[in-house]
């Protein structure tokens, strides 16, 4: 079996280039994913029942704080800043391993960020983002 090291996960993104790049200065990323579940027990059964139903993710990412600008860190930390009532969404894909095609595919909006600058520390920020839409899991 083999087994995938968290340090070998990777972030891509894309905020309307219409191409995803690598976000340098990832330190991780989670994504939670969630599925509504229905009763769909009748009357006459002597056990509930459910159904699955619609399908819905958030997650977060950590990064180290880089001073360059135009590269898709920056855009992913802008986007913290960026009201998106156009229609236009962040397009991740999260790599369990990026030497191989194990990813997670989905755009979302980002909701919120948090800022850290702590003496003797990296200057890191971990951005929160809500996935709209379908999901493509390559696992």
């Amino acid at each position: 079996m083999a087994i995938v090291r968290g340090e070998e996960g990777a972030i891509h993104f894309d905020d309307g280039t219409g191409s995803t790049a690598l976000v340098a200065g990832t330190t991780s990323w989670n994504l939670d994913v969630t599925k509504e579940l229905y009763e769909i027990t009748a009357h006459s059964d002597k056990s509930r029942k459910y159904g699955g139903g619609l399908i819905s993710a958030t997650g977060s990412c950590e990064v180290q704080y880089q001073a360059t600008s135009g590269d898709p860190l920056t855009e992913l930390l802008k986007g913290c800043f960026k009201q998106e009532d156009d229609g236009t969404n962040a397009k991740f894909i999260l790599f369990l391993d990026a030497s191989s095609a194990k990813k997670f595919t989905f755009d979302a909006v980002i909701s919120g960020g948090n800022f850290t600058s702590t003496v003797g520390e990296l200057a890191t920020a971990t951005i929160n983002f809500q996935m709209t839409g379908d999901i493509t899991e390559d696992i």
